[in-house]
């Protein structure tokens, strides 16, 4: 059994997945205008590089091949 879980399937995250990513969840507002503090509100995800590259899509960007340990 893996410690981590992926958020998007649920499915263990082994340590042979090389480009799996965690992401950092907290306000934008809070965060750009610097009212961050080192136990303010924030939530860690995981997720597998598979499912985040067929799940985190976005409209006008694409997330860099370097996030997932590839060449652009």
């Amino acid at each position: 059994m893996t410690e981590y879980s992926c958020w998007f399937c649920d499915r263990g995250i082994e340590r042979s997945d090389d480009g799996a990513i965690l992401i950092t969840l907290e306000g934008l507002w809070r965060w750009h205008d610097g009212s961050r503090t080192d136990d303010g509100p924030f939530q860690q995800v995981y997720v597998h590089s598979s499912c985040a590259k067929q799940r985190l899509k976005g409209a006008t960007m694409d997330i860099e091949p370097s996030v997932f340990g590839e060449d652009g």
